[in-house]
């Protein structure tokens, strides 16, 4: 049986070490370069999301009419959806929202009371240092809620609703997402252009390949926000766990960073069927929480992302642990997809050798 030369194998490891440390460097260029741009760069980036978004509807409606009516098209179907979304969810969304705000003191002190007091069997069982600091649970999130959640609160709220970022985002970002959509064949030529002519099928292959990804990332991350959403907003209205709504939402627009979505929903909504509906209810809502876990996790994101991704769930927790670290909050979000990026520029690189299990048991 042949075998790869140990030389081979160390210089191939030391090529992929190298790619992705090149690789990396350059995600740090451009983390920083977007973080310099400011607002600008929020734009770039979300014209970018929303034509990965609707770049399988334009190439549909592209096979019956013209690339600037099958834009035309798509944006009146999303005005649409944004529209029935405002009547339907917003109105229970903010009345919701602002009830949460208005009730959160109180659930603070109910929670402090019952965790206090003294004939609560739950808490007798646990060892005193633990009751000790159960009882001044509540007082520590009360006290960071008002020093730090209502601010920040009000300054997305104040920036979300100025006319200027409405401006900014419901004229310049539709504007910028279409000259994307239409230029991009300039774009590509512009991007060969900086490759020898040799290497330039290769160069296309990969941006292929690397469009792919980032596709399936964006267009398969919203929709399994959008279905784990459905699934914790269904489940707590059946188990009467108030704001449901506030708590589903919160969910899936937290499952933009994998996973994340429904381990940050299962705390709310454990305390919040513990305070209303008492302890059965809230173990009841903690199992089915775990349930939707299992299934988000084992059923929907590998059905919606995993065919065209191909990453494992250990390597996307790792993913994100990794550039959280180094990034922070713009890392959070880029882990996933700069890591199947990283994979598609491996395989087209430096592809495995051959039967690496055989010559690694040889070795």
């Amino acid at each position: 049986m042949s075998s790869v030369p140990e030389p081979d194998r160390v210089t191939y490891g030391l090529k992929v070490v190298a790619l992705i440390t090149l690789s990396l460097v350059l995600v740090v260029v451009a983390v920083k370069f977007l973080e310099a741009l400011g607002t600008s760069g929020i734009l770039i980036v979300a014209a970018i999301l929303i034509a990965y978004l609707i770049l399988p509807l334009v190439e549909a409606l592209r096979r019956r009419m013209p690339l600037g009516a099958a834009l035309a098209v798509s944006y009146l179907l999303i005005l649409a959806l944004v529209a029935a979304f405002s009547l339907v969810v917003v109105p229970p969304l903010v009345t919701q929202l602002h009830g949460l705000i208005v009730q959160l003191p109180g659930l603070a002190q109910s929670a402090q009371r019952d965790l206090s007091d003294p004939n609560n069997s739950f808490v007798k069982r646990m060892p005193p240092d633990v009751q000790a600091y159960l009882n001044t649970l509540p007082a520590q999130v009360n006290a960071l809620v008002a020093k730090y959640g209502f601010g920040v609160a009000q300054r997305a709220l104040g920036a979300a609703f100025s006319a200027a970022a409405l401006f900014l985002s419901v004229i310049i970002v539709p504007i910028l997402t279409a000259y994307l959509l239409t230029d991009s064949e300039e774009l590509k030529r512009a991007c060969l252009g900086f490759v020898p002519a040799a290497a330039r099928p290769k160069a296309l292959s990969i941006l292929r390949d690397l469009n792919v990804v980032l596709g399936a990332f964006v267009r398969g991350q919203l929709l399994d926000g959008a279905i784990l959403a459905a699934l914790v907003t269904i489940m707590l209205a059946i188990m009467h766990v108030p704001y449901a709504l506030v708590i589903g939402l919160g969910a899936g627009v937290l499952n933009l960073v994998p996973y994340l979505g429904a381990v940050i929903g299962f705390i709310p909504s454990v305390a919040l069927a513990l305070l209303y509906n008492g302890w059965q209810n809230a173990l009841i809502v903690g199992i089915l929480f775990a349930v939707i876990q299992q299934v988000d996790g084992n059923v929907i994101l590998p059905r919606v992302m995993k065919q065209n991704l191909q990453l494992s769930p250990l390597v996307i927790i790792l993913s994100i642990l990794i550039f959280s670290a180094l990034f922070g909050l713009v890392g959070t979000f880029l882990a996933v997809p700069v890591t199947a990026m990283l994979r598609v520029l491996k395989m087209h690189f430096f592809p495995a050798p051959a039967e690496p299990d055989a010559v690694f048991a040889e070795a």
